[in-house]
């Protein structure tokens, strides 16, 4: 009977010390991995990593020419089109295609159609927003289906590999990112301060070129603890004023506003604090009207697809229009204020690689039926860049 008491005691405490693991663990892991607190990440050994290291990407060669030929597509289009690429002036390009796209419904030009579209796809790839890429190259192909254009499909189903092999990219960018972030914080919670000052800037660089804006934000943080360990006040005071504009062009204006009232302990002078304040105002005034902006465009779309579903395609792309107009000044920063942690965007795009994959195979197919060797050629070398 003793032997029995003292079992399930034993085994109740062995339960409790399971369950008060688990706990820690669990506030652990919901801790948002952009907290600006130095952390020690797990299985983590610095001099293991490599700052700088490069991570495979589109072979230049090939990107180059793809990119030339969509310039030279728009240039038979329009001279005035062409310009508007070559200064990126994205937003009035794609807005001036959408209006010739309509142009085309209205007159039932579908060649026309589906050759616009699929520049709005290819444009939409250059800036990196790979769900509006989708839509438009879906579309698209739906038009060369229906016309019986085989090049025009393979051509379509070539630029989905690309947008499926530029979302993978990008995600093992977010990715590098991430990893950089916590092994900087690790380094500075060690004192290795000029390591973490490196990767910390890599992480900045990195983020902001692919439209990471809170993670950017938070390696600016993390510089501000830096600077602040190293007594380097002038560039602690330029980093919590990158981090806090950051935040407040992503809408996250409490936590300028928590940056901004520890930067009045600091020393900071007035007149720079009014600075810093006012372009906090100003960079979240600027995200809530691109927000509000971007509902505006949203019930617009919506209207857009019922007006098409019930057969009526002039009226739904006056209403594409409207939703391109609204959307036209509105900020990055705005556009991608919510996006999915890092190590989500990895799993996802483990799937762009089988779909890039799938997308090339059916386009070099027909190119190689079709003698089109210059086309085929540039899928191969698509299809080898797949990591």
């Amino acid at each position: 009977m003793q032997a029995y008491k003292h079992n399930r005691l034993v085994i109740i405490g062995l339960l409790s010390l399971v369950a008060m693991i688990s706990l820690r663990y669990f506030f652990l892991d919901a801790e948002s991995p952009y907290t600006p607190i130095a952390v020690t990440p797990p299985q983590i050994n610095a001099s293991t990593v490599g700052v700088g290291k490069a991570l495979p990407s589109f072979d230049e060669q090939v990107e180059q020419e793809i990119v030339a030929q969509t310039a030279q597509t728009v240039r038979k289009i329009s001279d005035n089109l062409a310009e508007l690429l070559e200064q990126k002036e994205y937003a009035q390009l794609r807005h001036t295609l959408l209006s010739k796209a309509a142009q085309a419904v209205a007159e039932g030009d579908k060649t026309q159609l589906g050759h616009i579209l699929s520049l709005l796809g290819q444009l939409s790839i250059e800036e990196q927003d790979l769900d509006t890429a989708e839509v438009y190259l879906l579309e698209s192909l739906d038009v060369y289906h229906k016309l019986g254009d085989a090049v025009g499909e393979a051509e379509v189903y070539m630029q989905l590999g690309r947008m499926h092999l530029k979302s993978r990219e990008l995600a093992r960018r977010a990715g590098d990112a991430y990893d950089r972030l916590l092994v900087a914080r690790w380094q500075l919670s060690e004192g290795d301060y000029a390591a973490a000052e490196q990767n910390l800037k890599h992480v900045v660089a990195d983020s902001l070129a692919v439209n990471r804006f809170g993670s950017a934000a938070s390696a600016y943080y993390s510089l501000v603890q830096l600077y602040t360990k190293t007594s380097n006040g002038f560039q602690a005071e330029q980093a919590a004023m990158e981090a806090a504009t950051l935040y407040a062009a992503s809408g996250q204006i409490r936590r300028a506003g928590d940056i901004l009232q520890k930067l009045k302990h600091t020393g900071v002078e007035r007149w720079r604090l009014f600075d810093i304040e006012q372009e906090i105002n100003r960079n979240y005034a600027e995200f809530e009207n691109s927000v509000q902006q971007i509902e505006r465009a949203k019930d617009y779309r919506q209207l857009y697809n019922h007006y098409r579903a019930q057969g009526d395609q002039e009226r739904a792309w006056k209403l594409r229009l409207l939703a391109s107009k609204s959307l036209k000044n509105v900020s990055k920063r705005a556009m991608y204020h919510r996006q999915p942690d890092a190590l989500a965007l990895l799993y996802v795009s483990n799937e762009s690689v089988g779909r890039a994959k799938t997308y090339f195979d059916i386009a070099q197919q027909t190119f190689d039926r079709r003698g089109l060797e210059n086309l085929s050629s540039q899928t191969e070398k698509l299809r080898e860049q797949i990591f």
